[in-house]
């Protein structure tokens, strides 16, 4: 027997299953139906919300004149100023260590010192890659990017007590920080001269060189040293992740981490135009300061976000650690609009003192809001622990109905799946181990991703004309087993459905139109990997089978924006762009963006190849992983852009 995992017809691979355990293993109709696979950590219960305050510390108000007179700095507090952006000097501050500061054992201590933008001019780019206007500007292509951003300097010479430019020849370049994104930092190490004797840093922050013919304005900037840690920090590597959103909600998601050592979290949310937007986004997208201040304005409107924090083990499988992520339902937005959002991590490095709490700022991640009302999310489903997206419902169903009617179609379904497995001696050595890395628990897991995907279709706006505006057929005569070549376009994989009428399909499953009723919507299509997954976990004996991609399979599923011509496959298609920016960092398995693109419901697959195929690279012995190889996803920027 071959089950094929078509998703068009929703009884007929059943029929085979059922006949298979009736005919086949007529004992297994006397055995207890197993519940889902325990070993998931997504289907543990949800985690209870969090009630823990934003930690985020809010905005300075103080603004110190450091033009005129040197600012005296003290540890760990940040203290703002101004410069003009055409001025002829910095602003200048000290920073003195005090004798108690060393120790006989330690007479070298580290001194980090950060600066961010917090408003002012934006000084748009050089093209560096244009050797004719290199020449024209007599600056290499570092000089050139340089010249634009604003610059931190610091000296441990009493003989510049004003570093800046005039001082380059003489300065340590590792003393020199230019503020990218709006923000930049500096480790020095500082030693004591002698015993008993104090010592200092003298700082100086200075406007871009040039200014590029913008019009003159000024820079609002905080600045703060220490010698507890780097008081603020942008993390390049880790980044948010965005679930889904419906009209006026979204769900946002953090990295990995322990339960032995959980990070304090918090998101920023801001529109990615107009009011309250963060101004001047591409000059400014790393700077703590222009984003908390923005983030200020928005708690401080007439309509606030509100964002609900909890902690969730959705989709931490790939992980041999008890892993946990951050989650964020952000209530509150408005429809059809796009948003940026940040994660924020605080970190209290001394108890009760307000002045030690370091920052670190994570890349930001691009999302926008649908714009009908029909599409609604849902997450924490019991009998589908891996659903965190919007579904179709008509707005006058409750939640609670429509989850009912998904469940009485899930469950017997999925109980069926599960008696067959039983049959099958997964635990046996002798007679039940199809693999050393797979067992019937993750071959369960994998069915019910499956069988929930194509279940709770994953809703999202309409397209207008999805012939152009989407991969996926309208048609599947359109599907003559000719190839269809690779996704260039990087178009996602919808399909319209239920047009009362119209051209468009209808839903997959009668019980969606009948109970759901929710009317015209689009569906973004599973990603073939969902079934991939059961054909790779389960044991031979089901025969499971997927459709082939130029035959039927573009019909019911659709693939990752970097998967080669035949659907499978990462890092092709152009794969992450020379820069390693196409997907906005470097990352492998692209079922959605860091702006906001999402091309097909993966249902956590692509975490999972990500994260064991990055695992398995650590190990130089380890067999590759099915379906690809090592994969890495490092984001190297905050890119600023959005998605429409």
């Amino acid at each position: 027997m071959v089950v094929v995992a078509t998703i068009g017809s929703p009884h007929g691979s059943w029929l085979l299953l059922l006949l298979f355990v009736l005919i086949g293993f007529p004992h297994a109709l006397a055995q207890q139906v197993s519940p889902a696979p325990s070993s998931s950590a997504s289907s543990r219960a949800p985690l209870p919300p969090s009630t823990t305050r934003s930690a985020i510390p809010g905005r300075a108000t103080s603004i110190y004149n450091a033009t005129v007179n040197a600012v005296a700095l003290n540890d760990s507090i940040i203290a703002r100023s101004r410069i003009d952006l055409n001025a002829t000097q910095g602003a200048f501050f000290n920073f003195t260590l005090p004798p108690t500061a060393f120790s006989e054992d330690n007479r070298t201590v580290t001194v980090w010192t950060s600066v961010s933008l917090c408003n002012g001019p934006a000084i748009p780019p050089y093209n560096t890659s244009n050797t004719t206007l290199l020449e024209s500007i007599d600056k290499t292509a570092t000089q050139a990017r340089r010249s634009t951003l604003a610059s931190l300097w610091i000296s441990d010479n009493e003989l510049f007590q004003q570093p800046g430019p005039a001082n380059a020849s003489v300065l340590d370049s590792n003393n020199i920080g230019y503020a990218q994104g709006g923000w930049t930092s500096v480790e020095v190490d500082v030693q004591q001269s002698g015993d008993n004797s104090s010592e200092t840093l003298w700082i100086g922050v200075w406007p871009p060189a040039d200014s590029r013919n913008v019009t003159p304005g000024t820079y609002q900037f905080q600045i703060v040293a220490s010698t507890r840690a780097k008081m603020e920090s942008v993390d390049y590597t880790r980044r948010p992740t965005i679930d889904d959103t419906d009209q006026t909600r979204a769900l946002i998601s953090s990295f990995n981490y322990t339960t032995s050592s959980p990070p304090t979290l918090d998101a920023i949310v801001l529109p990615t135009f107009g009011s309250n937007s963060l101004a001047d986004a591409e000059y400014f997208n790393s700077s703590f300061c222009a984003i908390v201040d923005a983030w200020s304005d928005v708690l401080n409107s007439n309509q606030p976000v509100s964002i609900n924090r909890s902690d969730t083990r959705r989709r931490t499988e790939a992980s041999m650690q008890d892993d946990t992520r951050r989650r964020f339902e952000v209530s509150g937005l408005d429809a059809g609009t796009n948003y940026t959002v940040w994660l924020v991590e605080t970190t209290n490095l001394e108890q009760g003192s307000a002045q030690s709490v370091s920052t670190t700022l994570f890349p930001a991640i691009k999302m926008k809001t649908k714009r009908s009302d029909n599409c609604r999310l849902v997450y924490d489903v019991p009998f589908c622990p891996n659903v965190a997206y919007s579904i179709p419902v008509n707005p006058s169903v409750s939640t609670t109905t429509a989850l009912s009617a998904v469940e009485e179609f899930v469950t017997p379904q999925y109980s069926n799946f599960s008696m067959m497995i039983d049959t099958f001696p997964c635990g046996d050595r002798d007679f039940g181990m199809y693999s050393y890395v797979q067992t019937c628990d993750k071959c369960k897991k994998s069915y019910q991703d499956w069988l929930c995907a194509v279940a709770m279709p994953r809703c999202t706006d309409p397209l207008e004309d999805p012939e152009t505006q989407s991969r996926a057929t309208q048609d599947s005569t359109q599907l003559t087993g000719a190839p269809t070549g690779l996704n260039t376009k990087l178009l996602p994989y919808i399909v319209n459905r239920n047009g009362n009428g119209s051209s468009a399909l209808t839903s997959r499953h009668d019980f969606i139109d009948k109970q759901l009723r929710p009317g015209f919507y689009g569906e973004l299509l599973p990603c073939i990997y969902t079934c991939y997954f059961v054909e790779r976990t389960c044991p031979p004996l089901i025969q499971w089978a997927c459709p082939v991609w130029d035959v039927t399979a573009q019909r019911d599923y659709g693939t990752f924006a970097d998967s080669g011509p035949e659907g499978i496959g990462a890092a092709e298609n152009g794969g992450s762009g020379k820069d390693g920016m196409r997907w906005g960092g470097y990352q492998r398995y692209i079922a959605t963006d860091a702006f906001g693109n999402t091309y097909c419901n993966s249902m956590g697959v692509d975490f999972l190849l990500r994260d064991s195929n990055a695992a398995s690279s650590r190990c130089s012995s380890a067999v590759a992983i099915l379906f690809g190889t090592s994969a890495i996803a490092v984001t190297t920027s905050l890119l600023i852009t959005f998605a429409f």
